[in-house]
């Protein structure tokens, strides 16, 4: 019984294709236009998903993130270029940090309230995507909100915010140091 069913589907197959064969040689020119067109069709679809679907983080985080930085002095990384920028500045300073958690509020309100402290301009890295490659990368907690000073693409300095005592008093003169990696160097 099982056999017959199996031998009946393996003739209906064989007779399609056999079918599909007989039209393909009929029809030689259409039959290699369409599959040419086929082809071109799968191909753009494809780069369409891939442009569109970082089109849309990139918009997801200028939409749900950049807008709510509380001052210019935090320059905010288009999606995809920080680790580029990190290798070619000859110097950057950046807060690594998921946006949506209380460390990364605390950090820009104490930021906003004391912005006239604050001597220099930084990079925000929100870690939302590729959180493991990114803490891998860069040695680091996604759940701390992580401050690193880069020279020519090496790590020089860093602290994190729950290692600030006291951070309502202390974080700014803490930030405004972190480019200061050589002074910690002698010091030990």
């Amino acid at each position: 019984m099982i056999s017959r069913l199996v031998k009946k589907i393996k003739n209906s197959l064989q007779a399609i294709g056999h079918r599909f064969v007989d039209t393909i040689y009929a029809n030689k020119k259409k039959s290699i236009i369409s599959i040419l067109l086929g082809l071109i069709i799968v191909t753009m679809l494809t780069v369409l998903t891939l442009t569109v679907h970082t089109k849309i983080r990139a918009a997801q985080m200028d939409n749900l993130i950049y807008e709510d930085l509380p001052t210019n002095k935090i320059a905010p990384f288009s999606y995809g270029q920080g680790d580029k920028v990190i290798k070619d500045k000859k110097a950057v300073s950046v807060m690594f940090a998921k946006p949506n958690q209380a460390d990364t509020q605390q950090a820009l309100k104490i930021i906003q309230q004391k912005e006239k402290e604050l001597n220099r301009n930084f990079y925000y890295y929100p870690i939302i995507y590729q959180t493991d490659e990114i803490a891998r990368t860069y040695d680091l907690s996604p759940d701390d909100v992580t401050f690193v000073f880069f020279q020519d693409g090496k790590e020089k300095n860093r602290f994190t915010l729950s290692s600030v005592d006291n951070p309502e008093e202390n974080f700014i003169p803490e930030l405004n140091r972190l480019p200061m990696w050589n002074i910690n160097v002698q010091e030990e």
